[in-house]
């Protein structure tokens, strides 16, 4: 009996020393809890197009001491102005929690600007910062700045037209007033006139850029396909600059309204001009040369040569196919007749020019 007791004293003993090794293995002393203070937001970024500034930046995902953010907070949007105003708040957003799964969610908020700007002091900068906080309101501190110029921008442009001439593309439109710079940034407005072919995976182009100063409200864009159709818009553009640091921009107004054109093209080339006729022979058959000043448009197709007897109303075309040179040679002609020629332009769309002023030649009888 005594054999078994020890051995039984034994077991506990080895079990009480497992127990008490084994609750001594995870070492140091324990971890304090997580503040759950979220990082500062250090990517904000600002857009203004007319008076609207798009601020974006992407939420906060860890805290302070490196763990994720697990608790519901907010991010508090400020407003400054470079003439030391006190912060305005913009707008307040909440701070979600993120989990492992999550990837940080880009946000966005609008603010616009029109009661700073219609305000009898302009001062020259917008000065935004975004504020996390925890949900005890504890911060890590303000995002990085952004600063928005407060320049004024052109009224939005009206009465774009968009018409087809034989040159391309009319674009007109009425004259706004420059309205009158109230900050001490230098300030020039120009108009940039957008265009957009229709169509999969096309991009919109700048066709020119225009002093806003100028008095022509007319543009004739000669860099157009022809049978394509097209979106026009103008976009109003104020550069700026601050003269004492050098730094400069710009700001976008806002775009036109689109207009829509199909390039039709129903433009016949110019008369040809100065044509000749000049009688000729050879031992085998008489003739007479023709010959003009050859056209200059880029899509000319070829030419018509037309001819009529003097005792003859109407022109009679000679060619079967288009004439390609500023020349041609009828071999059809009789003696003692007096003939009267003509030649057109064509374009490569069949658009005929007028005819040429006449010029005659009279073929000797034999």
């Amino acid at each position: 009996m005594l054999g078994i007791k020890t051995k039984i004293k034994a077991f506990i003993f080895l079990a009480t020393v497992a127990a008490l090794l084994t609750g001594c293995a995870s070492p140091g002393a324990p971890l304090p809890p997580s503040l759950n203070i979220p990082n500062a937001v250090d990517n904000l970024r600002a857009d203004r197009k007319g008076d609207t500034v798009t601020l974006s930046w992407t939420q906060p995902e860890q805290t302070t001491d490196g763990a994720r953010v697990s608790k519901p907070g907010k991010m508090v949007v400020r407003r400054a102005t470079s003439d030391n105003s006190v912060a305005s708040t913009v707008r307040e957003l909440p701070l979600q929690p993120v989990s492992k799964s999550d990837s940080a969610q880009p946000l966005t908020v609008q603010d616009s600007l029109a009661a700073i700007l219609n305000s009898s002091a302009v001062p020259d900068f917008a000065i935004y910062s975004v504020d996390t906080l925890n949900n005890s309101g504890n911060t890590a501190g303000e995002s990085n700045q952004v600063s928005v110029p407060l320049v004024p921008i052109l009224p939005t442009l009206e009465g774009v037209q968009a018409t087809t001439v034989a040159q391309g593309v009319s674009l007109s439109w009425k004259q706004p007033r420059a309205p009158q710079n109230r900050t001490h940034l230098t300030a020039s407005f120009v108009y940039r006139i957008m265009r957009l072919r229709e169509g999969p995976n096309q991009q919109p182009t700048m066709v020119k850029q225009l002093d806003a100063g100028n008095e022509a409200m007319l543009f004739i864009d000669s860099g157009i396909e022809w049978e394509k159709n097209y979106q026009y818009w103008i976009t109003p553009v104020t550069i700026w600059e601050n003269q004492g640091t050098g730094a400069k921009g710009e700001v976008p107004g806002d775009d036109s309204p689109k207009v829509s054109v199909m390039t039709r093209d129903v433009f016949p080339p110019a008369a040809p001009a100065s044509l000749q006729a000049v009688f000729s022979s050879n031992q085998k058959q008489t003739f007479i040369d023709l010959a003009w000043t050859p056209n200059s448009e880029s899509d000319l197709a070829g030419y018509n040569v037309y001819r009529r007897a003097a005792d003859e109303q109407q022109f009679k075309k000679l060619n079967s196919e288009l004439v390609k040179t500023s020349a041609f040679r009828d071999t059809a002609i009789r003696p003692g007749i007096q003939y009267f020629y003509a030649v057109s332009a064509v374009d490569l769309r069949n658009n005929e020019s007028p005819k040429s002023a006449e010029t005659s030649e009279t073929v000797p009888r034999e």
